[in-house]
């Protein structure tokens, strides 16, 4: 999609020119022109930084045997995929560091961190080119550096989560928003003290303050005004009504954060009751810091996302709401509980497969399906991402497995020259890579299924592993 592909061009020019301007006008608008006449993507430098790495990489498999896969650059636009599931994964991984610090409890932590990992949309989100996943990361880093630091009195971390919001504001300018209620809570934790709380928020503040000096003088240096990211002449930048933008986040078929996510629905419990119980002002600032992202984005006439699969503005702050499940995992009390905890996880984990199973760029905006209006997209059942992912998965399950395992050949249509073409004619996949492969005649359908059976072995392995130590953990 455009958002992802400008800071996929963004990457590129850092590492082959050495500039972030983009090779072309991506969305085709001029409000994204600038001072010098190139165009430049309206976000912050963060993503594409971060994803240098991943597309060095796929561009040295490149060079190193020769490997092409279908149209050019597809290897590299692969390599910056993938830098998503790995912020994904380390998201997770903090969750994990964070819920043992909570519950005290390892088994409770590891809990956490799976439900963080399979039953949100972090997991979907993980195949997508989008920077919500990095945003998760810095949110996460940033959150959890402060609350360490100040509950531990350790400065090194206050820095670490000054580094994490810092981290942040390069991602997605509006993140900043978040260190407010983190200020708030530093402020009570430190009694109120002024001077130690200012002491405190020198090393916290510092790298958020630098990183914001540094997004004023790229947002200069391209659109010739410090505060112009590129979205001041954006047209597609609409405001509408917050009433409508909070009940459309919370309730619509197009992006509820508690239908694409229900395990939210018990983190929301368990935070309303065992932490508020335990930890009223962690529980604050986790209120504090979901409420603020919630309402700048339901002030926004596409609070939806806009093509996305759920709530993707949302998920940044989805990881403080499953924190607070630590506590209910940790507890051997309430055996009711638990077995509905444990069946509402459950659900939540189906409800992420179908955006696992089928890519909703491609499902979601076919011929067959056309373009829905806003209003119906966002409102309406039939149009929804999680229906329409839905149904393609149930029909692209079998129709997948008899290409496989057959002679029959796929609906595959030549692309004719625009843009989306060449990913439509894969709408029938399922949205695995060595699928894609296979019909892309690069591997036999043998090879193809010895590689996704190669992964589902490699996850089943780790996962006993991890089972095995946590029961270990919790017998000793």
């Amino acid at each position: 999609m455009a958002t992802d592909i400008m800071s996929y061009e963004v990457t590129k020019g850092i590492v082959e020119s050495g500039t972030v301007a983009m090779s072309h006008n991506v969305f085709q608008m001029d409000a994204h022109r600038g001072v010098d006449g190139r165009y430049y993507a309206p976000y912050g430098i963060g993503h594409a930084a971060y994803s240098i790495p991943f597309y060095v990489a796929a561009r040295a498999v490149e060079r190193w045997d020769g490997l092409g896969v279908a149209k050019a650059e597809a290897l590299r636009k692969a390599g910056f995929v993938m830098g998503s599931a790995v912020a994904a994964a380390l998201t997770v991984w903090v969750a994990f560091l964070f819920a043992w610090r909570l519950s005290s409890n390892e088994r409770a932590a590891v809990q956490t961190a799976l439900t963080l990992g399979f039953a949100t949309l972090l997991w979907p989100y993980a195949k997508f080119g989008f920077s919500a996943p990095l945003g998760a990361l810095c949110v996460m880093c940033g959150t959890y550096g402060a609350w360490v630091g100040i509950r531990s009195n350790r400065r090194a971390m206050l820095v670490l989560g000054g580094a994490g919001f810092g981290c942040a504001l390069f991602v997605k300018h509006e993140l900043v928003l978040l260190c407010l209620p983190v200020g708030l809570w530093m402020a009570a934790e430190s009694g109120w003290n002024v001077r130690r709380t200012v002491r405190r928020a020198l090393f916290a503040g510092g790298p958020v303050v630098a990183a914001a000096i540094v997004t004023l003088y790229y947002n200069y240096t391209r659109f010739g005004n410090p505060l112009d990211t590129g979205y001041l002449r954006d047209s597609t930048v609409e405001r509408g009504s917050f009433f409508v933008g909070l009940a459309g986040l919370l309730f619509s078929p197009g992006a509820s954060f508690f239908l694409y996510s229900p395990a939210l629905v018990a983190g929301v419990a368990a935070l309303a009751t065992t932490l508020a119980r335990r930890d009223r002002r962690t529980a604050a600032l986790f209120v504090g810091e979901w409420l603020v992202l919630v309402c700048f984005y339901a002030t926004f006439a596409h609070w939806d996302g806009e093509r996305s699969y759920g709530p993707r503005y949302l998920v940044p702050v989805i990881p403080i709401l499953v924190l607070p499940l630590a506590g209910w995992f940790a507890s051997e009390e309430n055996r009711i509980r638990r077995r509905l905890l444990g069946g509402l996880v459950a659900l939540s984990v189906l409800v992420q497969l179908p955006g696992i199973l089928v890519d909703f760029s491609k499902v979601g905006y076919t011929p067959q399906v056309g373009h829905p209006a806003w209003a119906e997209r966002q409102w309406t059942w039939k149009a929804s991402a999680l229906r329409l992912n839905g149904g393609a998965a149930l029909s692209a399950v079998a129709d997948n497995v008899r290409y496989v395992v057959t002679a029959e050949r796929p609906p595959l249509k030549a692309p004719q020259g625009e843009a989306r073409d060449f990913s439509e004619q894969f709408a029938f996949s399922l949205d695995f890579w060595w699928l894609y492969l296979f019909y892309l005649r690069a591997v036999s359908a043998p090879v193809a299924v010895l590689l996704g059976a190669s992964c589902l072995v490699a996850a089943a392995f780790f996962a006993s592993r991890l089972w095995r130590t946590t029961n270990r953990v919790s017998h000793s």
